[in-house]
């Protein structure tokens, strides 16, 4: 009877260890870095938008081009031509 219960528990033990290995208790994930802010010139690009140099004063503009081209500069001025 006491081999049986020793028998038993032996295997809920390994069953116990071996579920806690699959769910990844026994190493916990990385820590990962942080993602770097975007950039206004990669915000922009990412948009689509084209440089536009100076416009009315303003420099460092970019433009999204269509019927109505949106105009944003780098010192958060925005105009529509």
């Amino acid at each position: 009877m006491k081999s049986l219960r020793a028998t038993v528990a032996g295997l809920a033990a390994t069953i116990f260890v071996l579920l806690a290995a699959y769910a990844g208790a026994d190493h916990p994930p990385a820590p990962t870095e942080p993602k770097p802010a975007p950039t206004f010139t990669g915000r922009m690009k990412a948009e689509g938008r084209v440089p536009w140099g100076e416009y009315d004063g303003h420099r460092d503009c970019w433009a999204l081009i269509g019927d109505t081209s949106y105009i944003t500069c780098r010192d958060g001025y925005k105009t529509t031509s």
